[in-house]
């Protein structure tokens, strides 16, 4: 009789996933689950994966995760740079420091326009790396 429930107790624990630690960072899939609602706009989608720019003078950071990739026109290969990543109200930071510089890249929920290209985005941007300030605007990966 055991051997009969042997395969029917498998298969039950098979098909429980085991739990990731507390301590884990979180995945786009569980965030994307935690969205949260601002009453009367559309579910704010965390972001996981985005792009912010800005013109006057041009600047861009590729952002995957806590992850960051600041970019000019003078290092197009860009700094890779790696920080704490929190929510905000409406948005995400990620900052740390790099290089002996702090850094912090900063994007909310909002209509923006470059102000050259007439795109419209749905991100606002600021980054502050050293004592340089930038402004911009942003979007999430497609």
């Amino acid at each position: 009789m055991k051997r009969a429930f042997a395969p029917l107790f498998l298969l039950l624990a098979a098909c429980s996933a085991p739990q990731p630690p507390a301590d884990a960072v979180p995945t786009a899939h569980a965030e994307a689950a935690a969205a949260k609602r601002v009453p009367g706009q559309q579910a704010v989608e965390p972001l996981w994966i985005f792009r912010a720019t800005g013109t006057e003078p041009f600047w861009g950071v590729n952002a995957v995760g806590a992850t960051l990739t600041y970019t000019t026109p003078d290092d197009p290969e860009g700094q890779v740079m790696r920080g704490e990543r929190r929510r905000i109200e409406n948005g995400v930071e990620i900052a740390g420091t790099h290089a002996g510089k702090p850094f912090a890249l900063t994007v909310v929920a909002g209509d923006c326009n470059d102000g050259m290209s007439d795109n419209a985005y749905e991100l606002v941007s600021t980054f502050r790396y050293g004592d340089l300030d930038y402004k911009g605007c942003g979007e999430a990966a497609k």
